[in-house]
């Protein structure tokens, strides 16, 4: 996976419009897996315990290196594969399920993010 040295990431889990849960990495420490619905097919790491075990999670939600283009790279703004600004961009979003990621700061919802 793509190592980041103080990794900082701070999101809301959701399941379209509802908050499933919400995890906060900090300097590469997880501080917390909050699980408000433990349903797998809504809460995508409900039972993950460590780092390693969110970040395995977080890294299967995206394209592998292998199957993204330049061209899927540029669309999202992007010059470079990198696990974390992929995530950010796309909220996690995939086309077959309703789970997206809400990161601190951000004004938007299920409408917002939703593959069309």
């Amino acid at each position: 996976m793509y190592d980041v040295k103080d990794l900082n990431l701070c999101f809301d889990i959701y399941h379209s419009y509802e908050k499933v849960g919400r995890i906060e990495i900090v300097n590469n420490v997880l501080k917390k897996n909050e699980v408000i619905n433990p349903d797998l097919w809504v809460h995508p790491f409900p039972n993950s315990k460590t780092l390693e075990q969110i970040l395995g999670a977080l890294k299967q939600r995206i394209l592998c290196p292998e199957r993204c283009t330049p061209d899927m790279l540029a669309s999202m703004g992007l010059t470079e594969y990198n696990v974390y600004d992929i995530l950010k961009n796309t909220h996690g979003v995939d086309s077959d399920d309703f789970v997206w990621f809400k990161f601190d700061g951000e004004n938007i919802t299920w409408d917002d993010v939703r593959v069309r």
